[in-house]
């Protein structure tokens, strides 16, 4: 059986991914060698850090002084992707008046953005959140950082 130039590419990409699947695939001509089975390609690991370098995604908490005297809770993710995260939380700070251990807790609602995704060194692709943003619905006041970690 004589195949045509699109029969000759299609069979063996048929017989191979047919046998990534398991699949036994009948009536293929003897000279049609398996391909091997396309792959999607692979989506980046995008994560935020925190104080110890550990990436996080969608995280529920997060510490962001390192000292424990601010710090993001009840977090709830609406997107994460490979351009930003967005979601809402609770933002409390400790005042540190007259210091962090007899300092005055506060607390308001925000919404946070994750953003500027820059590759993570010796972690062929990792990609950590370089930018958080906070915008408070109650004052309109923003505030953008960078996230404690340093990866």
């Amino acid at each position: 059986m004589k195949l045509t130039h699109l029969a000759a590419i299609a069979t063996p990409l048929v017989a191979g991914v047919a046998a990534a699947a398991g699949l036994t695939v009948t009536g293929l001509t003897a000279n049609a060698a398996p391909a091997a089975a396309a792959r999607p390609a692979a989506t980046p690991k995008i994560a935020v850090y925190d104080c110890a370098n550990r990436p996080a995604v969608r995280p529920s908490n997060f510490d962001l002084t390192c000292d424990g005297s601010a710090d993001l809770a009840k977090l709830h993710w609406s997107s994460w992707d490979t351009t930003e995260a967005t979601g809402t939380g609770v933002f409390w700070i400790d005042n540190c008046l007259p210091n962090c251990a007899q300092g005055h807790w506060s607390h308001s609602n925000v919404i946070v953005v994750l953003w500027r995704p820059t590759p993570v060194a010796h972690h062929r692709g990792d990609y950590g959140y370089s930018k958080m943003t906070f915008l408070t619905p109650a004052t309109g006041k923003t505030f953008t950082m960078t996230p404690p970690g340093a990866y």
